[in-house]
């Protein structure tokens, strides 16, 4: 329960959006072919976990431009094609597509739909944040330090949710945390990391540095790894 806490305090910074924002998906032209009200919201476990990472991007981006979240996505799975499986995310009068490898936990697959999020206005355009944390990695992900770095690492990233950087020692901080969890806990964090770093791509689209190669590394290794017994 302790962990799940701490997760839960990391998760407020991404999570809190109360106003209004209009113009996000107007580069996207509307379509409202796939949109059923009345439908579940997804009918797999896949496409219920590819809802979390779009829902996870959305109120990260809710968090930055200070708008409403608002309803959330409806996806199914579309069929495949060369090894990658292709998932259609509808929400309200916008429909994505985002085509993943073998496991739905690839940032790659989801920057589009983050740059969409994170646009600053109608012409797409995205404004980097270049504030950094100032502390140690090896300090940020020391075990006996970890609730204190979470309510920390929080803290920045609610004052500063353009910051490439902070997003990936969020990524961090929840590989950390996945490491040691399974089941559905597991799932859940390996979510919010796909999510923080397909926003940090989105925001800072070129080469990436030691920290976004690392955290990446370590979710393709989470995604890939049996999980902990109990």
């Amino acid at each position: 329960m302790a962990r799940l806490s701490v997760f839960a305090v990391l998760s407020f910074a991404a999570c809190a959006a109360g106003f209004t924002k209009s113009g996000t998906f107007s580069a996207m032209p509307p379509s409202l072919a796939g949109i059923d009200a009345a439908a579940p919201r997804y009918t797999t476990e896949d496409e219920r976990l590819v809802s979390e990472i779009a829902g996870s991007i959305l109120n990260i981006a809710a968090t930055a431009d200070h708008f409403e979240a608002g309803d959330p996505f409806q996806v199914r799975s579309v069929g495949s094609a060369e090894g990658r499986r292709r998932f259609s995310l509808s929400r309200r009068a916008e429909v994505f597509t985002v085509d993943v490898p073998g496991h739905v936990w690839a940032p790659a697959s989801y920057v589009r739909l983050a740059r969409s999020f994170m646009a600053d206005a109608a012409d797409q355009t995205l404004s980097e944040d270049p504030a950094q944390d100032q502390v140690a990695l090896t300090a940020v992900l020391d075990p006996t330090a970890r609730a204190a770095q979470h309510v920390r690492v929080a803290r920045l990233l609610a004052e500063h949710p353009r910051s490439a950087a902070i997003h990936r020692r969020t990524a961090l901080l929840l590989g950390a945390d996945a490491a040691r969890q399974a089941g559905p806990e597991r799932r859940e964090l390996l979510c919010r990391m796909t999510a923080h770093l397909a926003v940090a791509r989105a925001l800072h689209p070129g080469v990436a540095d030691a920290e976004a190669r690392s955290a990446e590394r370590q979710l393709t290794e989470l995604a890939a790894a049996p999980e902990p017994q109990r």
